[in-house]
This record gives C-alpha cells, structure tokens and sequence, in this order.
C-alpha cells in the first residue's frame, strides 16, 4: 500500500500506472488521469478531465508532485526490501523499471507461464535487465513495442492473470 502526503496530512493511497495513464484510489475515493512529461521535469496531468502543468521527481520509493501550488508525495510502503516486486506480485502488473531498449520478447500474449520464467529482456547502458513471471499465470497486455524499441520506466511491460 501507499501513503499520500499533502502537507501534514496522510492518506492511504494506492497509485497504478499503466503506460501515461494511471488510476489513484485515496481511501474511498478512485480518480484517473494521463500524464505526460516535458522538459526539465514538467508534467501535463489530466486527472477527471482538467489539466493541469506541473513538476514530479521520483526519489527511491517516493514520488514527489508540484501541482497548483500544492506539494504532494506518494510514498510506498513496505516491510520487503524488494518494494518494487512486491508492488508487482500484488497488482499482477509488472512495469519496467529502467529506460531501456527491449532487446527480446520471450512470450506472447495468451501464453501459460510459471513464476520466475523471463518475460521480457530489456537493455540499459550495455546491461541486461530480465523482467521475471512474480507468480503462475496466464501473460496478458504484452507490451506492443517492437524488439529494438524504446521503453521507459513504469511503461506497462505486461499483465498476468490467475490459469
């Protein structure tokens, strides 16, 4: 789970993405929007249907958003070192978590694979980065970039569903 922090104030939120878009659930409340990013770390948010321009910086496990003049940041919690697998297992969604180039697809969608088979390779700065099955399962929204192409980080790679 995540915490959203609006100056003193602390929520429990959860925030997926998937691609530019993304969904934050903050307590009872669901909100969706699309994003994308401009130079020097400006964003275009439009969350329910206004946009806004804004600045966002992520910092280990905590993402800090600047938007109409109000400070925000979302911060995952976990008790696991390995925050980013345990977001993943959870949501049955794995993201890619360098800016890379997608060097090979093992998989197509539709396929049956076991927890730990390589789904995707991705490459950055001459190192290969193996993105692994978190559970048993059937491959879903298998990313459309062509082997060759660029990927950047928390771009939905692919989803898994329960066989």
């Amino acid at each position: 789970m995540d915490k959203l922090s609006i100056g003193s104030q602390s929520y429990v939120a959860k925030l997926r993405r998937s691609g530019s878009n993304f969904t934050l659930n903050v307590d009872e409340e669901t909100y969706e929007g699309n994003f994308s990013r401009k130079n020097g770390g400006l964003i275009q948010i439009n969350l329910e249907g206004v946009n806004s321009i804004g600045f966002s910086e992520r910092k280990g496990n905590e993402i800090y958003v600047h938007l109409n003049g109000i400070n925000y940041v979302i911060r995952q919690e976990s008790t696991s070192t390995k925050q980013t697998s345990v977001e993943e297992e959870s949501d049955d969604v794995v993201l890619s978590p360098i800016t890379g180039k997608l060097l090979d697809r093992k998989v197509e969608d539709g396929d049956k694979v076991r927890k730990d088979d390589v789904i995707i390779i991705l490459e950055a700065m001459k190192m290969e980065h193996r993105l692994k099955a978190p559970k048993d399962g059937i491959l879903r929204k298998l990313t459309s970039i062509e082997v060759g192409g660029q990927i950047k980080e928390g771009e939905l790679m692919f989803e898994l569903e329960d066989e």
